[in-house]
């Protein structure tokens, strides 16, 4: 651990968003596009790829413009839940591809492979919104103490055992799909997987910084802040100080890995009571 009481100018820009936005939109349009052309008449492979690489680049060329112009977009993108939305937007699309495929031709195709590409960059592009966000909050912000921690080897295991099933379940619901059946408690068992790793990730070690905005939580590319009005006090165990909130997991930080837990649990006492 390493008090600090300084400030942060560190906005942590992230120049790769406005291009991110830009092939996410590109994503999404350029099924309706290849839908609308092979209405059209327009149905040989070699102008159908072509149309779906101008689609691409224009749009993509477009959205990137637009974003890189208004800055603040990825700011109060990330201010709000809504950060999650383009994600989700992208399943919504791979699944009306695959819900049509042999209905909508080749678009059926391009709608799924895209709309899963669109699923995972809309996840990037809330993170880098999320990112810029918490730079911006904790721009010039007193920072208390700064350190690396995770959950306690105890509350590991319990997680662990938790974890495991759920794993287990989500990597048979993605086999079962060789067996050819398909039905929504195949698509439920394969949401058990990223769930289950989610879960097993918030127990590694993290960066964190005391500040008086909130609990700043770094990982290698990304920044959040956990706001002190989220949390409902704070406890500290024969292993862990325990940050309480009320629908998340608790923020659990081993003092083994505190330098001076202490100093730590001062710091947060600042902000939080104990319970």
């Amino acid at each position: 651990m390493s008090p600090s009481h300084s400030s942060s100018s560190d906005q942590s820009d992230d120049p790769l968003f406005p291009l991110f936005a830009g092939l996410y939109v590109a994503l999404l349009v350029t099924a309706p596009v290849m839908y609308a052309v092979s209405e059209l008449g327009v149905t040989e492979s070699g102008p159908l790829y072509g149309a779906m690489l101008v689609t691409v680049t224009v749009v993509t060329g477009a959205g990137w413009w637009v974003v890189a112009a208004r800055e603040w977009v990825a700011t109060r993108l990330g201010a709000t839940a809504g950060r999650w939305v383009p994600g989700i937007v992208g399943v919504a699309t791979a699944l009306a591809g695959l819900a049509s495929l042999g209905q909508a031709g080749v678009a059926s195709a391009v709608a799924f492979f895209f709309g899963a590409g669109a699923m995972v960059l809309g996840g990037v592009l809330g993170v880098m919104a999320r990112t810029r966000h918490t730079a911006a909050v904790l721009d010039g912000a007193d920072r208390h103490c700064e350190f690396r921690a995770g959950w306690p080897e105890a509350a590991r295991n319990r997680m662990v055992v938790v974890v495991v099933p759920l794993m287990i379940g989500g990597i048979a619901g993605f086999a079962w799909i060789y067996l050819g059946t398909h039905s929504w408690l195949v698509t439920v068992a394969q949401a058990l997987l990223p769930v289950g790793v989610t879960l097993l990730m918030c127990t590694e070690q993290r960066e964190y910084t005391v500040t008086d905005v909130g609990l700043e939580h770094r990982m290698p590319v990304a920044r959040q802040v956990f706001r002190w009005a989220a949390f409902t006090g704070y406890s500290r165990t024969d292993d862990a100080l325990v940050l309480h909130r009320p629908w998340r997991l608790d923020i659990r930080l081993a003092l083994d890995d505190l330098g001076d837990p202490d100093a730590v649990e001062a710091a947060v006492a600042e902000y939080l009571r104990a319970t």
